[in-house]
């Protein structure tokens, strides 16, 4: 026998032994940009606040640089909410994608 026909054999065989049943495949993963998500930003520099000793004795900062610093805290807050808002968006189109694939 050559080699064809020992092919031809053989692959009659393995054709003979498989079943008709369909080959059941899960869902195909979403697409991949529901899985990238906005960046995290960028932390703002918070170097200390320059305390002022008064006369009496009492510490205190200046109104204008505490004011400035909570500028840069509350844009940063309101920055990490819009990212998580992203991510958040981002996992709701996995769960719908996967839903609707039922």
């Amino acid at each position: 026998m050559t080699k064809t026909h020992l092919t031809l054999c053989f692959a009659s065989l393995v054709l003979a032994a498989c079943t008709s049943e369909p080959i059941k495949v899960g869902t195909p993963p979403p697409p991949a940009s529901y899985l990238v998500c906005d960046a995290l930003p960028v932390k703002p520099d918070l170097t200390p606040l320059q305390a002022i000793t008064l006369a009496d004795g009492r510490v205190v900062y200046l109104k204008s640089a505490v004011d400035e610093r909570d500028g840069s805290i509350a844009r940063y807050i309101v920055e990490v909410r819009g990212a998580w808002f992203s991510c958040s968006n981002q996992l709701a189109r996995v769960r719908d994608y996967y839903e609707a694939a039922e």
